[in-house]
């Protein structure tokens, strides 16, 4: 690899696909987290929802509901 005028050190090929496959992994592991929280966020919401409709009291239920 040829020296560029950024860099003050001159890196062997290796040295820097170790460092982009490290900064892909952490891409990775960034996006799984997100997609982990949206998830957790989802089942939160809807098992909010749940508890919501089963909130209600014996005598509000309709047995025609069903």
């Amino acid at each position: 690899m040829q020296a560029h005028s950024c860099m003050a050190k001159k890196y062997k090929k290796k040295d820097v696909v170790r460092v982009m496959d490290a900064q892909i992994k952490n891409v990775i592991i960034n996006v799984l987290d997100c997609v982990l929280w949206n998830t957790v966020e989802k089942i939160y919401r809807v098992n909010k929802d749940l508890v919501r409709l089963s909130d209600k009291s014996q005598s509000e239920v309709d047995p025609n509901e069903f």
